[in-house]
């Protein structure tokens, strides 16, 4: 069976009547900037015509770090340096949801400057926002103004009735206008964001600092698995975790996001503490020493976890 896909138009997201193998997500950035005097930094959005954060959706092979500075340099002028990781949403769009990183960034350079999708670019004070402004941009800005560093927060956007409407209205109208507009400038239409698949793993430490590995064949990996339809990475982790030891485990944090940079594929890697007893498909390793039949990319996810400090580490890793 077929399921509907999903495309992007004008760094935009909006339903068409396509089909594709695999269903994927789409994720998107934005970023927090302040200036000296605690204003913060805001764009006035050519769509929607509503007031946001700097951001935009990640390419293929792009870590979420590089295509914030990307965004924020295309869209406002200026040139920031993502600080930390602060938090991660998932919007449960049909047909496989959206996904957004959300960072703390300090200038580095530059000027302000407008651009095709920036109708406005200034500071504002955070008390005194200007409006529109869409919940869910707000919501992003105030979690990421508070965040002091630690854990980050991971949650769901809920769906207020005016957010599916204004969905529907920039799919159907707007963002078919914007192209046609573009044709008739004689610029090449926007290129669709690409669709990413996600899969989440869970890092589970023992007592000893040992992480938890299961046996398949003869291979061992971490517990974990692809996102089923329409649910967050989190949710994910979770799922295949109980199913693979029987176990309801906690989350704690978000210790490494990974990229797989041949195709658009990002790996999440949660940490939970959790005394799980071995089975014959268990087996708990320290750091370093798997089996050798450990892909690499799992050996330097368990490094990260073991190594973490107070932010999320992104990496792009190569092979198996």
């Amino acid at each position: 069976m077929q399921l509907p896909c999903q495309i992007n138009v004008h760094d935009r997201t909006y339903q068409v009547k396509l089909y594709c193998q695999r269903q994927a997500m789409k994720l998107t950035t934005n970023g927090i900037i302040t200036n000296e005097s605690g204003q913060v930094l805001l764009i006035q959005r050519d769509d929607s015509r509503t007031f946001a954060p700097p951001g935009g959706s990640l390419e293929t092979g792009e870590l979420p770090t590089d295509n914030i500075a990307r965004e924020v340099r295309e869209e406002t002028g200026l040139i920031a340096l993502p600080v930390r990781l602060v938090s991660v949403y998932f919007w449960p769009l049909k047909p496989a949801g959206m996904l957004n990183f959300v960072f703390r960034c300090i200038q580095r350079g530059g000027e302000l400057a407008t651009s095709e999708e920036s109708l406005q670019v200034d500071y504002f004070w955070p008390r005194t926002l200007p409006k529109p402004m869409l919940s869910l941009h707000q919501e992003r800005l105030e979690r990421g103004l508070s965040h002091q560093g630690g854990p980050i927060y991971w949650g769901t956007h809920r769906q207020p009735l005016r957010l599916r409407l204004m969905s529907l209205w920039l799919g159907l109208v707007v963002y078919p206008r914007l192209n046609r507009q573009r044709k008739r400038q004689g610029k090449p239409a926007y290129v669709p964001a690409p669709q990413w698949r996600i899969t989440a793993v869970t890092l589970i430490r023992n007592a000893k600092g040992e992480f938890l590995w299961l046996k398949q064949g003869d291979a061992w990996r971490l517990p974990g698995g692809e996102n089923g339809h329409i649910e967050a990475p989190w949710e994910t982790a979770v799922r295949h975790t109980r199913r693979q030891t029987h176990q309801t485990i906690q989350l704690a944090d978000l210790s490494s996001v990974i990229v797989h940079p041949e195709e658009p594929e990002m790996t999440f890697a949660f940490i939970a503490d959790a005394a799980i007893k071995p089975q014959t498909e268990h087996a708990w390793f320290p750091p370093g020493a798997e089996p050798e039949s450990v892909s690499q990319w799992e050996k330097t996810a368990v490094l990260d976890a073991a190594s973490l400090g107070d932010e999320t580490i992104f990496r792009q890793v190569t092979g198996s």
